[in-house]
């Protein structure tokens, strides 16, 4: 089983912007073997402590290759941390020598009344959670009575460390340029004619309209900045897709070898943790991606939106001539 290639080119579209928060979610965790108490039989021991890895890494969690935890403890006087006077410090050693964030050491006491502990440590040998839980057999098989406890109590420890989302500071807009008002149309004064002398009286003649109307509004630099920007938000949206769908295949891949409560071979687990690092990482870029582009989008549509003007009502002027004088009409707009 082959990992699915990260489409670099894609990638490389978002570059700067998504190159820190990819970097900074490859927190992993090594798992120690599970502690058998009160168990003889070394196939029962055997089994106890696969059935405990698995549903540990069951969880949406990033654990350190077996082999290289193994090559640890081999260096070990007793081979293991659990029966160290200081586990603590055992497994921060565990966390420094496989370059991992945390330490687990998981105990468990199987029977009628399961008992199952967890000790989170970081490489500094300083404990972060310690917690345990019990569980009394009401008729249910032992592996199920284990399988529950240790899923209740990977739900309650704190195995990884919080991580923040680094915000996404927008680029500032560019300033606005000032438009001065188009000067003010200056108007001839109208001077009457000489009247000449009528014998009679006539009809005034129909009054002359001139119609005069605002000049045409036209759009500025933002107009074609927001389509520039809503494109790019819709370009970044598809992307966030991609990436989605893409994390999502990457995790059911690394889930299928713990199909039907199967564990899977020491040689497969690498590849198990590289899938589910790609798929933190393409759920990261996804989810920035998404962020990314509304906020591009909704910036093309507010400065699309402020750059409509509405139209300038226009203003009518009405000019009558007559044998007793001159009058002038106006409605100014």
């Amino acid at each position: 089983m082959k990992p699915h290639p990260t489409p670099r080119p894609l990638l490389l579209t978002l570059g700067l912007l998504l190159a820190p928060a990819a970097s900074a979610q490859t927190d992993f965790v090594a798992l120690h073997p599970c502690a058998i108490v009160g168990e003889k039989d070394k196939a029962k021991v055997q089994d106890h402590q696969a059935l405990c890895a698995t549903e540990i890494a069951r969880g949406d969690i990033q654990l350190v290759p077996s082999d290289l935890v193994r090559a640890f403890l081999d260096k070990e006087p007793k081979k293991s941390c659990a029966p160290a006077k200081k586990p603590a410090e055992c497994l921060g050693r565990l966390a420094t020598a496989t370059q991992a964030s945390r330490a687990v050491l998981i105990t468990l006491d199987p029977g009628q009344l399961t008992r199952v502990s967890g000790l989170v440590v970081n490489p500094r040998g300083e404990v972060v959670d310690q917690k345990s839980i019990q569980i009394r057999s009401r008729g249910q098989p032992q592996a199920e009575l284990i399988r529950t406890a240790i899923t209740r109590l990977r739900e309650q420890l704190n195995l990884v460390p919080l991580k923040v989302t680094p915000l996404v500071e927008q680029p500032p807009l560019p300033p606005l340029v000032a438009t001065t008002p188009p000067p003010a149309q200056e108007t001839t004064p109208l001077v009457p004619a000489p009247l000449a002398e009528a014998p009679t009286a006539s009809a005034p003649p129909p009054a002359v309209g001139v119609s005069q109307s605002a000049s045409s509004d036209g759009r500025t630099w933002k107009t074609p900045v927001a389509y520039a920007s809503a494109g790019a938000g819709v370009v970044a949206l598809g992307l966030s897709g991609f990436f989605a769908i893409s994390g999502n295949n990457a995790m059911v891949e690394s889930n299928k070898p713990y199909a039907n409560n199967r564990y899977p071979p020491q040689s497969e687990l690498a590849n198990i943790s590289q899938l589910r690092q790609q798929a933190t990482t393409q759920r990261i870029l996804a989810g920035v991606s998404a962020g990314v582009g509304a906020a591009l989008v909704g910036t093309g549509v507010y400065l699309w939106l402020h750059d409509r003007k509405a139209p300038p009502a226009p203003g009518v002027a009405a000019l009558s001539v007559g044998p007793g004088g001159v009058s002038v009409l106006g409605v100014l707009p």
